[in-house]
């Protein structure tokens, strides 16, 4: 084998080098720039979701500007009357949720007592003993924070309206001005290179595009048939319960499980049968979404090894906990993109 093929360019350690310590600003101040961050990486996932519409009327001769505007009216139509019908029904939940916390918290606590009563009566050594009691305890605490942390993630939602107003004003702008931006950048590059950079444009676009699109499709038909499952048995919070399993489910693998957790647990607070009730409810859900949905909805993966998505996933979450695991796919795919069309180049 040719030893000249082991060469590391200047060029090489120059841009691992600038991406390394790019990376480590990036997780130093993640606190600082991920708020700021946030409302435009929905502003783009609004922006592919709508990118389709706008540009199909723009085929038949409508402006940009006036297709945008058509899109966008029909858009917010349909948010206020699902905002009409869901949002007090979702209101009043949270409101039944936070008022049940009490007694919720307090079932957590007697079946965890009863569980520890029942393991005292087998003749274990004391440091098993003890090892088990601390585990019970730290349960009881993740439980305990379990259980407000689903109000609060849905209050939350409300309680951040500027960032929630602010996404479709940036949406709108990126819609608009997606040719202007494109521009923009190829300006930054040399001439000679622009017609490589426009390709690897397209490439993301393609891929990211038609991934982003799909998954919140399937994330809307899975947290929609969740709910209508879950209203069926007469699981309290049905909406709450269905949007959250919606939310997470755009999330591959770990999704699903943090999305289902919630609802199974109240479910076993209620009793042994309600949760084996929306245990089906959930199982079926998944399965159709694996099974049927997906497929047929998201055709195009972004070629991502499941280990690499993990990891992604895990890096999310450490950056940026559930909103960081939302993004940690779409952008493990563009920065895969782009070391492959680097690597192209080289």
């Amino acid at each position: 084998m040719n030893g000249s093929s082991f060469f590391i360019s200047p060029r090489s350690i120059l841009l691992w080098g600038a991406a390394a310590i790019g990376f480590f600003l990036l997780y130093s101040f993640r606190d600082q720039i991920l708020p700021a961050l946030t409302p435009f990486l929905f502003a783009i996932l609004l922006a592919y979701l709508l990118s389709p519409f706008v540009e199909a009327l723009e085929r038949r001769k409508v402006p940009r500007t006036v297709a945008i505007l058509i899109i966008y009216s029909l858009f917010i139509s349909a948010l206020v009357m699902a905002g009409v019908y869901g949002v007090p029904t979702i209101v009043s939940e949270v409101n039944g949720l936070i008022k049940q916390l009490p007694s919720l918290t307090q079932q957590v606590q007697e079946l965890l007592t009863r569980a520890e009563e029942q393991f005292s009566h087998f003749n274990l050594p004391p440091t098993v003993t003890e090892a088990v009691s601390n585990y019970i305890l730290k349960l009881q605490v993740y439980l305990d924070r379990m259980l407000n942390a689903i109000p609060q993630f849905v209050l939350g939602l409300f309680g951040r309206i500027l960032a929630i107003i602010l996404i479709p004003i940036l949406s709108f702008y990126m819609l608009k001005d997606i040719e202007l931006i494109k521009q923009s950048l190829l300006n930054l590059v040399p001439g000679g290179h622009r017609g490589r950079i426009l390709s690897l444009f397209s490439r993301i676009d393609d891929k990211l595009g038609a991934w982003i699109r799909g998954q919140l499709t399937v994330g809307f038909i899975v947290g929609f048939l969740t709910f209508i499952g879950l209203e069926i048995v007469g699981m309290d919070f049905a909406l709450v319960l269905g949007i959250l399993v919606g939310i997470t489910n755009i999330i591959p693998y770990f999704g699903p499980i943090i999305g289902a957790t919630p609802a199974l647990f109240l479910a076993l607070l209620r009793s042994p049968l309600m949760f084996f009730k929306v245990l089906l409810v959930q199982v079926v859900a998944q399965q159709l979404e694996s099974n049927l949905i997906t497929p047929q909805i998201l055709g195009r993966q972004l070629g991502l090894h499941p280990l690499l998505i993990i990891f992604a996933l895990l890096l999310g979450a450490q950056f940026g906990g559930i909103a960081g695991m939302l993004f940690a796919v779409p952008i493990t795919a563009v920065v895969r993109e782009i070391i492959i069309f680097w690597r192209e180049q080289v």
